[in-house]
């Protein structure tokens, strides 16, 4: 009787010492995912908000967004509809940018979920690396076709700032 009460004191002094350490584990785990997170995830959001605030809000009448092109600026005798057409244009492009924002958003929250889903799940350091290969190949590629759809927004208003400048 004493040697089994021994021996359940034993077990249970053995389980209550390796619950903090597993806990241990599990929390250092959980930190280099969050460490991930802010690694890989908040720094795509960081670029892209440079991007946007880089490709939005210009002054339509001086210049268009390409940097390929030289941008003729609008002529001081430019009508007001001219004008006008500039400004709904620029507001237009501003919100196709900003809405191309939001996809990426969506998009990287998207990858941020299913990457902590499943590196949460491993308590191996290796692991969780693995997972942010992953990640960072799914937010390299979401960002790429941001920077992508951001160009050709950026084209399309240019080309259809030179036809409104050409029709003065």
């Amino acid at each position: 009787m004493i040697k089994s009460s021994l021996l359940v004191l034993s077990i249970g002094l053995i389980s209550l010492i390796s619950q903090p350490i597993q806990a241990s584990s599990h929390s250092s785990a959980d930190e280099l995912v969050d460490d991930i997170i802010i690694d890989v995830i908040d720094h795509a959001f960081e670029n892209a908000k440079q991007e946007v605030l880089e490709n939005v809000g210009i002054d339509t009448q001086v210049r268009g967004y390409s940097t390929e092109t030289t941008h003729a600026p609008m002529p001081a005798s430019a009508s007001d509809e001219t004008r006008r057409e500039l400004q709904l244009l620029g507001e237009e492009h501003d919100r196709k940018i900003y809405k191309l924002e939001d996809e990426l958003h969506r998009k990287l929250h998207k990858a941020q979920d299913e990457f902590e889903r499943e590196a949460r799940q491993e308590d191996k350091p290796d692991k969780i690396h693995e997972k942010r290969h992953k990640l960072e190949k799914k937010v390299g590629e979401a960002y790429r076709k941001f920077d992508e759809k951001i160009r050709d927004a950026n084209r399309k208003y240019d080309k259809k700032r030179s036809k409104i400048l050409s029709k003065r």
